[in-house]
């Protein structure tokens, strides 16, 4: 898929705790261009987590307007929400999320399953995207037979083979020691350069010097 721009209009989320209104966002307004590289940086209880939800359609604004493509995500049906997520966002979280009874060509596979491709494609893709990251020789190692480093490309091989116009990355060297971190970001900014938007959610000013463009959240409020 090509990349695609990203539009937020007004976004504001308020949870309710008891009788306590919570401004979780406050009126973000934020555009990511097409293939663009961009740090969303912020401390714990920024509203990092927020943002990241509603960048990733894992999660609605109360209030505001937000477009990927052009597309009003708000007036989306679940079912439609959905698919156009798999085919637009590929997601890397900061603890993997990998299922441990699969190994790693088949933990690739699983967004693509859903998306009802034959099975011979999923296996070409999978295995593309494992050698993309290295991992060609670990087709069939399970993620307990994997370092921390190796799983986190498990990971980046399962967001890139759909083929999504946009990567997010929710802290992805989170949990990595200083090389394997290192190794994950070269990836993201190889994918960048080939025409990726990549959206990365740190709290690591390091890492986020990586990125093209760098934002601040704090209390809400993006900066």
């Amino acid at each position: 898929m090509e990349p695609v721009a990203l539009d937020m209009e007004g976004i504001c989320k308020t949870y309710w705790q008891g009788d306590a209104e919570i401004h979780a966002l406050q009126n973000v307004n934020l555009h990511i261009a097409p293939g663009e590289f961009l740090a969303i940086t912020g401390q714990s209880g920024s509203g990092k987590s927020t943002l990241m939800n509603i960048l990733g359609c894992l999660d609605t604004p109360t209030d505001g307007s937000y477009r990927i493509g052009g597309r009003e995500i708000g007036e989306m049906s679940p079912r439609e929400l959905a698919a156009f997520r798999s085919r637009t966002i590929g997601f890397i979280f900061q603890n993997f999320c990998l299922v441990p009874d699969l190994d790693a060509q088949e933990n690739v596979e699983l967004p693509l399953l859903y998306q009802g491709l034959p099975r011979r494609e999923r296996r070409e893709r999978a295995r593309e995207a494992l050698e993309r990251v290295g991992l060609g020789e670990r087709l069939h190692h399970r993620p307990n037979q994997m370092s921390g480093g190796q799983q986190q490309r498990v990971a980046v091989a399962r967001a890139i083979s759909a083929r999504p116009g946009v990567i997010l990355a929710d802290e992805p060297t989170g949990n990595l020691d200083r090389l394997s971190g290192e190794a994950v970001m070269k990836i993201l900014v190889e994918l960048n350069n080939e025409g990726k938007t990549v959206i990365l959610i740190t709290h690591d000013d390091k890492i986020a010097k990586t990125s093209r463009r760098q934002v601040r959240i704090c209390d809400g409020i993006v900066s």
